[in-house]
C-alpha cells in the first residue's frame, strides 16, 4: 500500500455525493489493518504541496487511528516511524495543519509518552528553544494537552526545564497572544498540580511555583491593562485574568499585594467598557457573536468581562479582599446592572426558540454570557455579603432609574428590565434583610416607579420579568389595588396568544406566589384567580413541549395545592390528560418526573384517589407488563434501564398515600405485577430490583393481611415475597439491588411476627453483608440487625453466635466489626438514631462481661474524604491502627455526641450574618495545611438528604431525644471502672465534646 492508494480516496471522501464518501470510508477502512496506513497518511499530512483540504482529512483519519487503533496496532516499526517523522509538523506553515498535527502528537503522547516515547519532552524543548514562532505555536498546543497528563513525579525533572522557557515565552512580545495565552493555560494546570502536591510535599509551592509568580503576575497585569491591537488580544487578556483568579484562589497569601494593583486595573476595564458594550452589543441590531479561535473559545470583550466577574467572585470568597470589594460595592453592582443588559441578537434566538430563553435565563444555566456572568456574581455578593449587597442594590436601582430616560423611548424599557431581573435574583437576601429591618427599602415607590410603568409597555422580555419578579414579592405589594393588578395581569398572560417572554414570566410568578403565600390563610388572596390560573396551565401543558412544559406542570403543581377542588371536580378529565403526557414524553426522563409530581400532588386529594386509580393505574400497569423492548426508554443513552422502574416508584407513592384498607387494583393488579417484573429482572436491573422491592413493601405496609393472603396461581403473597428477598439477598445479584431490602426485611418482621422463618432470612441478610462494599447497601442490611438488637439484645446476639458467613467467621463478631466499621458513614436521622442507642446497649454489655466478644480488634483509622475521595486518614503503606471494640464503640458514640452538638449549635445561631462573619478569623488555606472532612461532617453540611422511611414513623425510637440519651449515657458512663482507661484512647476532638459534659476522667 502507498501514498498514491491512499491519496484518491481521501479526495472522494471530501466529495459531496454520500455513495462516493461511504465508498471511501470502507475501503479506508480496509485499509487500516496494513502496516503502511497510518505512515501514508502521516506522509499526506505533511506534504507541503498537497490541498489543505486533503492534509486535514489525513489529519483528522490519522487522529482517530491514533485514539482508537494505537494501542492495538501490532506494527511497531511503523509506529516509531510516525513518532519519528510527525513532530516537524508543529512548525508548518499552515495553522491548521499545526493544529491537525499537535492533535495527533497528543493523541499519541496520552498512550506513549513518557515511557515508549522518551524522547518527546527534550524534542519540544529543542523546538522551543528555537524560537520560531511556527513551531513554539504548535509545541504550546501539545504542551496543553500534556500539561494534564504530568504526574507529580514528573514534575520535579519536568518544572526546572520547562518553566523558565514558558516564562520566557510569555515576556516575549514578539510571540503571538494565542501562544501567550497557551502558556498561562499550561501553568494554570501545573499551578493546580503543585498546590495539590504542597499537602505531601511542603516545599513544592516555595521550589517549584513562588520564585516564577511575581514576574508572571506583573506581565499578565501590564496586559491586562494594554491597549487591545487586535481580537486576539482579549483572548490574551482572559487568560491573564483567569489565571490570577486562581492564584487569589490558590495562593491568596502570596496574592496580597499583587490584588492590589489588579483591582483598578480591571475596574477601569469594566466601567471604561460598560456603556460601549450596551451601545455596540445589547443595542446593536446588527451585531454579530464574537467569533470564536481553534479552541473554541470566544474572542472578544465578552469573554473578558466574564473572567473578570469571576476574578471578583474569588476575591470575595476570602475574608483578606473582602473589605476591597465592600468598599466598592455600590459601584461594583451598579455597573452589574448595566452588564444585566439583554442583547438584541440574545432576543433574536429567544424569540424563535422560547425553550432556549427558559433555559437561558435559569441561574444554573450553562450558557455563558456576560448576563449570566452578571447574574451569577450578583448572587454570590447577595450571599457573601448580605446587608451591605443590598443597600447597594437599592442604590445602583435608585440610580439607573433616575438617571433613565422615558420607559417607552429607545432602549430604556432595558434598564427597567436589568432592575427587575437584579430584584429576583437577589430576593432571599432582599427578603432576609427587609423582614429584620436592616434595609430602607420603599417598595411601594419602587412598584410605582418601576412594575406599573412596565408593566404597561409593549416589552414581552420586560413584562415577563416584571409578573415573575412582583409574584416573588407578592406579600411586599403596598395595597389591595397593586396585588389586583399583579393577579389580573398573571392570568391575562396565560391566554393563549401571549408573547412567549409574558407567558413565561406569569408560570413563574404563579410558582412564586405560591412559594411565597406559605400559610393556608395567606393564599386565600390567590383562591379566586385560582379559578383562572389552573385550567389555563392546563390548556397550555396540552400544546407545549420540553423546558416550557416543565416550567408549566411545575406552576401547575403548586397551583394545585392552592385550589385541590378545582380539580377534584373535573378528576377524570384531569388524570386522563396527565396520563397521555406521560405516555407521550415517556423518553423524556425529565418531563415524566414532572408529570409525577403533579400526580403525586393529586393523590393527596382523597376526591382524586379514585379517578387515579380508574384512569393512571391501568395505564402504569400496561406498561409494567410490557416487554422491555416495547417499553418507553430514558432519554440518556448511558442509562440502559426502562421507564418501568419510574412507574414503580409512582405507583409505591399511589399505595402509600391511599388509606388502608387498600383498593382491589392495588391488592390485585399492581402487587402481583410488580412482584412479577421484579422477580424476573436480571441481576443487573439494580432500578428495578429497588423500586420493585420498595413498591412491594409499600403494599405491605398498607395492607399485609390482603397481599399477605392473595393467592397469585396457588402461590400466596407471603410465599412470592419470600422469593423476591431471596432474590434481592442472592450474594450473586448486583449489591446495590439490595440498597432497600434491609427495609423490606424490617418491615416483614415488624408485620409478620412469629408467623415468618426469621432465622433463614437473617441468615440470607448476613450472606448478603458479606459480599457487599458498598457503606450504603451495608448500612441497609446492618439496620436489620441493629433493630434486632433494640428489641431485644440479648436473644438476637445469641442467635448471630450460632450463625457463620460464607468464610466462615462468626456472625455476632462480623455484625460488630462492620457496623463499627461504616457507623460514622451512616446517613439518616431515624437510622443514626437507633444504631446510636443500639450502640448504648451494646457498651455496658460488653463491659459488664468476661465475653470474648470484648477482645474484637477494630480499626481506628479515622474515615475522611479528601480531594472528593473517601479515604483513609492512616499513612500510605502503613497498617491500620487496631484497637478493642469497647474503646472503638466509646469513640465513636463521643463522635455522634459531638455531632449532635454541632447541629443543636447550627440551629441555635442560624448561621452568621454577614457583619458577624467580619469578626471570624479565617486561615489561609496554605497555613492549615489538607483539611480532612469526616463523613458524619459531610453528612451535616451537606443535609439530611434521604427519603424517609414510611415504615418507621411509628418507631417509639423516633421520640427519644439523641441529645439527653448521649448526655445522660455518657455522664452514667464516667463512674464505671474502665472509664479513664476508655478516655485514653479519644483524640483531641473528642476529648473536647467529653469536656462539654464536665464529667471526672475526659
Amino acid at each position: 500500500m502507498s501514498v498514491e492508494q491512499i491519496a484518491p480516496l481521501i479526495t472522494q471522501a471530501l466529495s459531496s455525493n454520500k455513495n462516493e464518501i461511504d465508498l471511501a470510508q470502507e475501503q479506508l477502512n480496509n485499509f487500516k489493518p496494513h502496516p503502511d496506513y497510518a505512515t501514508s497518511l502521516l506522509s499526506i499530512l505533511l506534504r507541503q504541496d498537497a490541498p489543505l483540504s486533503a492534509r486535514q482529512m489525513a489529519g483528522v483519519l490519522l487522529k482517530q487511528f491514533a485514539e482508537n487503533s494505537w494501542q492495538e496496532c501490532p506494527h511497531d516499526a511503523t509506529k516509531e516511524m510516525v513518532k519519528g517523522n510527525i513532530l516537524p509538523g508543529l512548525g508548518d506553515n499552515l495553522s491548521k495543519i499545526r493544529s491537525s498535527v499537535a492533535a495527533v502528537v497528543s493523541e499519541i503522547a496520552c498512550i506513549d509518552f513518557p515511557d515508549n516515547w522518551t524522547g518527546l519532552f527534550d524534542q519540544l524543548l529543542g523546538m522551543m528553544g528555537t524560537g520560531d514562532p511556527n513551531q513554539v505555536h504548535g509545541v504550546m498546543k501539545v504542551l496543553a494537552e500534556l500539561a494534564s497528563d504530568i504526574t507529580d513525579s514528573q514534575v520535579y525533572t519536568v518544572a526546572p526545564v520547562l518553566f523558565p522557557r514558558l516564562v520566557q515565552l510569555f515576556q516575549t512580545e514578539s510571540f503571538g497572544p494565542a501562544t501567550r495565552a497557551r502558556v498561562l493555560s499550561i501553568f494554570g494546570v501545573f499551578t493546580t498540580l503543585i498546590s495539590h502536591m504542597d499537602s505531601v510535599d511542603h516545599a513544592a509551592n516555595e521550589n517549584l511555583l513562588f520564585p516564577i509568580l511575581p514576574g508572571l503576575v506583573d506581565t499578565a497585569l501590564a496586559l491586562i491593562g494594554a491597549p487591545v491591537a487586535v481580537v486576539e488580544d482579549y483572548k490574551l487578556q482572559t487568560e491573564c485574568v483567569n489565571f490570577l483568579s486562581k492564584l487569589v484562589q490558590t495562593f491568596p497569601k502570596q496574592m496580597g499585594d499583587k490584588v492590589s494593583g489588579a483591582l483598578p486595573i480591571m475596574w477601569q476595564l469594566l466601567t471604561k467598557n460598560a456603556e460601549d458594550h450596551v451601545t455596540s452589543v445589547c443595542n446593536n441590531p446588527d451585531y454579530v457573536e464574537a467569533e470564536a479561535d481553534s479552541d473554541g473559545s470566544e474572542l472578544g470583550f465578552g469573554s473578558l468581562v466574564q473572567a473578570i466577574f469571576e476574578f471578583i467572585q474569588a476575591l470575595t470568597e476570602r475574608k483578606k479582599y473582602k473589605a476591597m470589594i465592600r468598599k466598592v460595592l455600590p459601584d461594583v453592582v451598579y455597573y452589574l446592572l448595566t452588564y444585566l443588559s439583554i442583547p438584541e441578537y440574545q432576543m433574536e434566538l429567544w424569540n424563535d426558540d422560547p425553550d432556549k430563553y427558559v433555559e437561558d435565563d435559569d441561574e444554573d444555566s450553562m450558557n455563558y454570557t456576560v448576563r449570566t456572568g452578571a447574574m451569577e456574581l450578583l448572587i454570590d455578593l447577595s450571599t457573601e455579603m448580605k446587608t451591605t449587597y443590598v443597600e447597594a442594590l437599592m442604590n445602583a436601582i435608585t440610580r439607573h432609574i433616575s438617571s433613565c430616560g422615558n420607559i417607552n423611548e429607545g432602549y430604556n424599557w432595558k434598564i427597567y428590565e436589568a432592575c427587575a431581573t437584579a430584584m429576583n435574583i437577589s430576593g432571599d437576601a432582599v427578603e432576609e434583610c427587609l423582614e429584620a429591618k436592616k434595609v430602607d427599602f420603599n417598595f411601594g415607590a419602587f412598584y410605582n416607579t418601576v412594575v406599573l410603568p412596565g408593566l404597561n409597555v409593549d416589552r414581552p422580555y420586560l413584562r415577563g420579568r416584571l409578573l415573575w419578579m412582583t409574584g416573588s414579592y407578592i406579600k411586599r405589594l403596598p395595597n389591595e389595588e397593586a396585588l389586583n393588578t399583579l393577579l389580573e395581569c398573571t392570568c391575562s398572560a396565560l391566554k393563549p396568544g401571549t408573547p412567549a417572554p409574558v407567558m413565561i414570566g406569569a408560570m413563574k410568578g404563579v410558582y412564586a406566589m405560591c412559594a411565597e403565600l406559605a400559610e393556608p390563610e395567606e393564599k386565600q388572596v390567590l383562591h379566586k384567580s385560582m379559578e383562572l390560573i389552573i385550567p389555563a396551565l392546563f390548556d397550555l401543558a396540552g400544546n407545549m413541549e420540553g423546558d416550557l412544559l416543565m416550567l408549566c406542570l411545575d406552576s401547575l403543581r403548586v397551583s394545585v395545592s392552592v385550589r385541590p377542588d378545582i380539580v377534584a371536580v373535573e378528576a377524570d378529565k384531569v388524570n386522563k390528560f396527565l396520563v397521555e403526557l406521560f405516555v407521550k414524553h415517556a423518553s423524556d426522563t425529565f418531563i415524566v418526573s414532572q408529570v409525577n409530581d403533579v400526580l403525586i400532588t393529586l393523590a393527596d386529594i382523597p376526591e382524586c384517589r379514585g379517578s387515579i386509580q380508574s384512569n393512571v393505574v391501568p395505564v402504569l400497569l400496561q406498561i409494567l407488563r410490557s416487554p422491555a423492548a416495547t417499553s418507553p426508554k430514558k432519554q440518556s443513552e448511558e442509562d440502559e434501564e426502562d421507564m418501568r422502574s419510574e412507574v414503580l416508584d409512582l405507583l409505591t407513592t399511589f399505595v402509600r398515600k391511599t388509606p388502608a384498607p387498600l383498593p382491589d387494583v392495588y391488592v390485585n393488579e399492581v402487587f402481583p405485577a410488580a412482584m412479577a417484573l421484579t422477580i424476573g429482572s436480571n441481576k443487573d436491573s439494580t432500578a428495578i430490583l429497588q423500586s420493585g422491592g420498595e413498591c412491594v413493601r409499600a403494599c405491605l405496609a398498607q395492607g399485609f393481611q390482603q397481599v399477605s393472603t392473595l393467592n397469585i396461581n396457588g402461590i400466596t403473597g407471603m410465599e412470592y415475597t419470600m422469593q423476591l428477598m431471596s432474590k434481592m439477598l442472592d450474594p450473586e445479584m448486583s449489591e446495590y439491588g439490595a440498597l432497600y431490602a434491609g427495609r423490606l426485611v424490617s418491615s416483614l418482621i415488624k408485620h409478620s411476627g412469629s408467623a415468618l422463618n426469621i432465622n433463614e432470612i437473617l441468615q440470607a441478610v448476613l450472606n448478603k453483608l458479606a459480599k457487599c462494599e458498598s457503606p450504603t447497601v451495608q448500612q441497609s442490611l446492618l439496620v436489620v440487625f441493629i433493630k434486632l438488637f433494640n428489641h431485644d439484645l440479648e436473644g438476637s446476639m445469641s442467635f448471630l453466635q450460632t450463625i457463620n458467613t460464607p468464610n466462615g467467621e462468626n456472625g455476632l463478631v462480623f455484625v460488630l466489626k462492620s457496623w463499627c466499621e461504616i457507623q460514622e458513614m451512616f446517613t439518616g436521622e431515624y437510622e443514626t438514631k437507633v444504631a446510636v442507642i443500639a450502640l448504648t446497649k451494646f457498651l455496658p454489655h460488653l463491659l459488664a462481661s468476661n465475653s470474648p466478644l470484648s477482645q474484637i480488634m477494630v480499626s481506628d483509622d479515622e474515615v475522611s474524604l479528601e480531594g472528593g475521595r473517601i479515604t483513609r486518614s492512616a499513612k500510605p503503606q502503613q497498617a491500620p491502627t487496631m484497637i478493642p471494640i469497647t474503646v472503638k464503640i466509646f469513640k465513636i458514640l463521643v463522635q455522634e455526641f459531638g455531632n449532635v452538638l454541632e447541629e443543636l449549635e447550627a440551629e441555635k445561631n442560624g448561621g452568621l450574618s454577614d457583619e458577624e462573619d467580619e469578626d471570624v478569623e479565617e486561615e489561609d488555606e496554605e497555613e492549615v495545611g489538607t483539611q480532612f472532612v469526616s463523613i458524619a461532617q459531610l453528612a451535616h453540611m451537606l443535609g439530611d438528604d434521604d427519603d424517609e422511611d414510611e415504615d418507621c414513623k411509628d418507631d417509639p425510637l423516633n421520640e427519644v431525644d439523641l441529645h439527653s440519651h448521649l448526655q445522660q449515657f455518657l455522664t452514667q458512663l464516667s463512674t464505671h471502672n474502665t472509664y479513664n482507661q476508655l478516655c485514653q484512647a479519644l483524640n483531641d476532638n473528642e476529648r473536647t465534646v467529653l469536656n462539654s459534659l464536665q464529667v471526672s476522667g475526659s
